[in-house]
């Protein structure tokens, strides 16, 4: 009597497909891994061009003047390589690109589209601040563009908010700003400034403007905060009323402010520490905290439009 055989079959497991959010992760791994390098081969190149240094005037290197002149300066490109052209190709690189432009497809332009109507965001193209303002301090900045645009519509009113680099003064001092333009239902002759007292670009405080004369509105707790800058006392009694002043110190943007009034426009500039919808890159993307900081962002424009809304002048 024969054996029984056992019948052996062979079981294949099929490569669970991954998910588009650890896609999405596995290109921040692979742009952080860029980075890394970059930043460790700045460091190797520093030290490298120190230790050089110290040999030669500690009279370690010995030989003719030609051949270390000749390393230094190779030294010096490769120092100015590391802290100015690769952080360059970093940002421009496809590996940065794909991940950030991906980043905010899936998570910030249906959280802004959705709470906006209409809404149209513009996650990668850059514009420049000529055509989108004519603010009198954008004007004055060094900044040349724009980008994370959001333009549609609320409470009647059309608005565009986006983020910028502001400078001023030192080409040093920078400032990560969001800056919202709408339609103003309060519609005045001149401009009128309003500048939280903790509003500076990078280091540079906020100059009075030349042809604007200071105002206070009288009341303490609110002069103490604000300076404000006026081309008509009499239109500024208007706007700067008790309800605004109130509306205003409740208001919360995430940042010091400043709002200028320009006749049919009103500009809303934070400054930030950061920029706030960029891709992060040290940390793992997770879905719900993307969302939230998105919607954070979408509310910060609707409470400034209904606070514009509710202190229109009739």
């Amino acid at each position: 009597m024969e054996p029984n055989k056992e019948t052996v079959t062979a079981t294949v497991e099929t490569p669970v497909e991954k998910t588009p959010l650890e896609k999405l992760n596995d290109k921040r791994k692979a742009y952080c891994k860029a980075d890394l390098i970059y930043k460790a081969s700045c460091i190797a190149s520093v030290l490298l061009c120190i230790g050089y240094i110290v040999l030669l005037f500690t009279g370690f290197l010995k030989g003719e003047n030609v051949p270390r002149i000749i390393i230094g300066v190779v030294l010096l490109v490769i120092v100015l390589a590391c802290l100015y052209i690769l952080p360059l190709i970093l940002k421009r690189s496809s590996k940065y690109k794909t991940y950030s432009l991906e980043y905010k497809t899936a998570f910030l332009k249906p959280v802004f589209e959705g709470e906006f109507p209409n809404a149209v965001y513009k996650e990668a193209d850059k514009i420049s601040i000529k055509e989108i303002s004519e603010c009198s301090m954008l004007k004055k900045s060094r900044s040349a563009t724009a980008n994370d645009c959001i333009e549609g519509r609320y409470k009647g009113v059309d608005f565009l908010r986006y983020d910028v680099e502001l400078s001023a003064g030192k080409k040093s001092s920078k400032s990560d700003c969001v800056v919202i333009t709408c339609g103003n239902k309060t519609i005045i002759k001149g401009e009128l400034q309003i500048v939280d007292d903790k509003f500076t670009v990078g280091r540079t405080a906020y100059e009075k403007p030349e042809d604007l004369f200071p105002y206070i509105t009288g009341e303490e707790s609110f002069d103490k905060h604000y300076k404000m800058y006026v081309e008509s006392r009499e239109e500024a009694d208007k706007v700067l009323s008790k309800d605004f002043q109130k509306s205003l110190r409740k208001f919360s943007a995430g940042g010091p402010i400043a709002i200028f009034f320009d006749k049919q426009q009103v500009y809303l500039v934070i400054r930030r520490r950061k920029d706030s919808l960029e891709a992060p890159v040290y940390k793992a993307v997770k879905e719900s905290t993307c969302r939230k900081e998105a919607g954070k962002e979408a509310q910060v424009i609707r409470d400034w439009l209904e606070l514009l809304d509710q202190n229109a002048l009739k």
